[in-house]
């Protein structure tokens, strides 16, 4: 198959304000890269599907630049962007084959019979659809719709791909071949795409960049594991790893941390200046480590739940001084029960300090072993 046009997406202060005064974007700053596949995520109503459906043109612009390879396409109309985007719920025309669908918008556009047949026959055997061109929707599974969802995307070569969660009517081990998929034809078509999901942990896997968005606004932009180990805030630091961060509120005074149960976390080389008497220390459930005893620098704690998921345990457990429980990602070989008294200590080299009104990231010294 050819080679998919490849574009530059700018965005430039994008906002959206609906006619009732409700503003759903706030002045959204972005670039996307020729080739690169980013994925916005964030909870609902954060303002991610109404970024895709401006991009598309399905939504109107209140304010701001948004440019295709530096053309401005603020006015023009979804037809003239040249995107393709792919919907959570396929969207396919029941009465058409498989092929008939897929070779819908050539059809539209003029292209011959015999040109639309052979893109759709190459893109067919590309996505694993050869067999079922004359079959009708209803005669597929979800997987295979969402296939012909995506090959009708790709037989078009747009310049640029916008997957609206479109796994999100799979079941999970669907999901996981799909993601693997999208992911693989990307990589081998070379397009831009733009990738909207609620699934942190398919965000993750799929994306050369995430954008996390929260309330309208970006939060953080980065590749999956910066993001994961230089969390801008208490929320993308939430948003971000399975299971969540584990938060704790602490007093810092002369470069040592406090926790209310009396653990006390040194600071390897003194206290910066941003840091103040009160903190919220973050700490991920696989950065607690299982010890054999107690000392100031380990959390005392009662397992509360387990959840034993094979190679890993996950254990729920108590923390003296703590309302919600904390959670630590545990050897899935080693027997842990209800009730029993776990000592944990937090990874000197992986804790997270943020501010603990505003939230945002805290510029904390390394601590020390």
């Amino acid at each position: 198959m050819d080679r998919t046009p490849m574009a530059t997406l700018s965005l430039d202060a994008l906002s959206k304000t609906y006619p009732n005064g409700v503003t759903a974007l706030h002045g959204v700053d972005l670039i996307i890269d020729d080739g690169e596949l980013v994925v916005v995520v964030g909870p609902s109503g954060c303002g991610k599907s109404t970024l895709l459906r401006m991009l598309a043109g399905l939504e109107s612009i209140s304010s701001g630049e948004l440019a295709i390879d530096g053309r401005r396409v603020n006015d023009l109309e979804p037809a003239q962007r040249d995107i393709a985007m792919v919907f959570q719920n396929y969207a396919l025309y029941p009465h058409m084959s498989v092929a008939d669908n897929m070779g819908y918008a050539l059809k539209n556009q003029g292209v011959p019979r015999a040109e639309r047949r052979r893109k759709v026959e190459e893109t067919a055997r590309l996505i694993g659809l050869e067999d079922l061109l004359d079959r009708r929707p209803k005669q597929l599974s979800g997987g295979q719709r969402q296939r012909v969802a995506m090959g009708r995307a790709i037989v078009r070569e747009p310049k640029v791909f916008l997957f609206d969660e479109p796994l999100s009517n799979l079941d999970a081990k669907l999901r996981v071949q799909m993601r693997i998929e999208i992911r693989r034809l990307q990589k081998r078509l070379g397009v831009t795409a733009v990738y909207v999901t609620h699934d942190q942990v398919e965000a993750m896997t799929l994306a050369d960049r995430l954008v996390v968005m929260n309330g309208g606004h970006i939060e953080q932009v980065g590749t999956p594991m910066h993001l994961y180990d230089q969390p801008a805030s208490r929320f993308v630091a939430s948003f971000i790893g399975s299971p969540s961060m584990n938060f704790i509120e602490a007093r810092h005074a002369d470069g040592v941390l406090t926790l209310p149960c009396g653990t006390h976390l040194p600071l390897r080389d003194g206290s910066p200046a941003e840091i103040g008497d009160a903190v919220c220390l973050g700490v991920r459930p696989e950065h607690l480590v299982q010890v054999s005893h107690s000392d100031d620098t380990t959390l005392v704690t009662e397992v509360e739940l387990v959840e034993p998921l094979g190679a890993d345990t996950l254990a729920h457990v108590r923390l003296d001084g703590q309302a919600e429980l904390l959670v630590a990602r545990l050897d899935g070989a080693q027997h842990i029960a209800e009730g029993e008294r776990l000592y944990l200590r937090p990874d000197p080299e992986r804790l997270h300090l943020f501010d603990p009104q505003e939230g945002h990231r805290l510029a904390a010294p390394e601590t020390a072993s």
